[in-house]
């Protein structure tokens, strides 16, 4: 009878308690995964916030519930603990389109004169270094204006096999003992630095100044090193750097009203994203998703979603006040188009270290062309564009078109008609997206109505239109959210782009509007401040 009892209890133990224990424990995971992705987030605005290239951060995520620990009595015994969940982690680099579309005050680079001796077409050299006699393997040195430049790599300096003098007296300061002595360390092993060496371009060349860019090399290595983001190094009187420091080098009068694309293909280039998919046992499978600043939630089973938090876009009033007592008020727009790459998955229940880092921040500079295409269309040449800045309005418009993933396109520029496109996950992405520009829209028009002064009259939150294309005037493509910017947007666009579009014939229609708008916003400039980031993610399984 007591045995009777005790088995009845057991199996109602095994049958109620277990899973709420596990429930408990999966809901809590998917919280602390949450919580991960928003860390990496910050962690990743930080590194680009603070122009931070090639400086990795690691974070561990723990990928189930295998260190959770059930409550209860009988816990202790493996049959009564819940079953474990896990999950995959994975970075996505064949993921979401952006397409970029800016009208405003810019100047071709490539179109001035090739001043840099030799001429740098990318301002992001990429560093191969085979060893430290050989790094890098190609050797980078360049001619600007009265400076010469020379990256090299550089042993640290260390008292190992180095000569000391020794001086022996007696108490009286009578010599005992002179003589040379050489050191050594037992197992030494010498540490390497990339260094870049500045000097004056005359026929000694001195050494004028060196900067450390990378610490600790461990070869071999592949690298990378912005020249962009070192102008504090470089002569600041030159006026023969455009591509070193644009803002002092470039005249003023170059800039002129530009549309410039960043869709220089057939396609626009891909964001890439960092994804966790859950594989829970006793609760909703949830799948996270962070993509271009933003983090995204997904539920496979019921087809939930919701934005957790907006991409990194951002449109405040600013006043320019060391120009003017007084100054009025400008819309400042702030994107930062963060793309993620390197392409790696972990899986399981145990914990896995990510490792991010910024391999390239372009502020301002637009790699992109001013004879936009249609889709499955190429552009043509592209060049790098440079927009006006400081702190004054450079833009009247900008167009930014998040396109959802085909598993048609294998590339850049190459259509698999053979495939079949998964018609309700782009439809569901363009819709989330769609969401995530609407939030946006909501917190802008917050943001603006609270911090205007009551004497301006400027009003901004009319300067957002937001539409989305359920079909397109292509096969390619179909489903897209699209956000446009301008002081016109709304009344120019409105008539020709509802707020959802189902019909190619009214996309092509929208399209051709879109352009046309772009090509002559009118209205007021703007200040723009576009940043294009490129962020790298490396994981390993089992770290702590």
């Amino acid at each position: 009878m007591i045995v009777s009892l005790l088995t009845i209890l057991f199996s109602m133990y095994l049958l109620y308690v277990v899973p709420i224990q596990g429930r408990d424990a999966e809901i809590s995971h998917m919280k602390y995964i949450t919580q991960e992705f928003i860390g990496l987030k910050a962690d990743i605005d930080g590194l680009i916030i603070n122009n931070k290239i090639n400086l990795p951060i690691a974070r561990s995520f723990e990928l189930g519930t295998l260190s959770s620990v059930g409550s209860g009595a009988l816990s202790i015994l493996p049959v009564s603990s819940f079953i474990e969940a896990s999950g995959t982690l994975m970075v996505n680099e064949q993921n979401d389109f952006l397409n970029v579309m800016i009208n405003g005050s810019m100047v071709n680079l490539s179109g001035l004169p090739p001043i840099v001796s030799p001429p740098i077409s990318n301002p992001v050299l990429e560093l191969h270094c085979n060893s430290p006699s050989n790094c890098p393997s190609t050797p980078i040195n360049f001619t600007i204006s009265d400076r010469y430049y020379n990256i090299t790599t550089q042993e640290r300096f260390s008292i190992n096999n180095t000569t000391v003098n020794i001086a022996i007296t007696y108490p009286n300061n009578t010599p005992y003992f002179t003589g040379n002595a050489s050191l050594a360390i037992p197992g030494y092993q010498p540490t390497y630095d990339l260094v870049l060496q500045t000097f004056s371009n005359i026929a000694s060349r001195p050494l004028i100044a060196q900067k450390t860019l990378i610490e600790n090399l461990t070869f071999p290595c592949n690298l990378t090193y912005n020249l962009l983001k070192d102008n504090a190094l470089f002569p600041n009187n030159s006026t023969d750097y455009y591509l070193i420091n644009p803002t002092e080098a470039t005249p003023s009068d170059l800039y002129a009203p530009h549309t410039i694309t960043t869709k220089v293909t057939e396609y626009p280039p891909r964001i890439g994203s960092l994804q966790y998919e859950s594989n829970n046992r006793y609760w909703v499978n949830q799948n996270l998703l962070y993509e271009m600043g933003g983090l995204f939630l997904n539920q496979p089973t019921d087809g939930g979603s919701s934005v957790m938090l907006i991409p990194s876009i951002a449109l405040t009033p600013f006043q320019n006040i060391s120009q003017n007592p007084d100054p009025e008020y400008h819309l400042k727009v702030s994107i930062n188009n963060i793309r993620i790459i390197d392409t790696e998955d972990v899986s399981g229940s145990v914990s896995a270290q990510i490792f991010s880092k910024v391999d390239k921040i372009n502020q301002n500079i637009i790699k992109g062309t001013d004879t936009p295409s249609n889709l499955g269309t190429s552009s043509g040449s592209s060049a790098l564009w440079k927009m006006r800045e400081g702190d004054e309005p450079n833009a009247r418009a900008v167009w930014l078109q998040f396109l959802s993933d085909d598993d048609r396109i294998n590339s850049s520029d190459y259509f698999d008609s053979t495939k079949t496109a998964d018609s309700n996950q782009m439809n569901t992405t363009a819709q989330l997206w769609k969401r995530a520009f609407d939030q946006i829209k909501t917190i802008t028009n917050k943001t603006l109505s609270s911090s205007m002064d009551n004497n301006q009259n400027k009003d901004f939150t009319g300067w957002m239109y937001i539409f989305r294309m359920a079909k397109s005037s292509t096969s390619a493509l179909p489903y897209s959210a699209n956000i446009v910017i301008g002081e016109n947007a709304k009344n120019r666009l409105s008539g020709d782009c509802p707020a959802v579009i189902n019909d190619p014939t009214q996309a092509s229609i929208c399209e051709n509007s879109l352009r046309n708008y772009l090509d002559n916003p009118g209205g007021s400039e703007f200040i723009l401040d576009y940043m294009d980031s490129e962020v790298s993610i490396v994981m390993q399984s089992g770290a702590l």
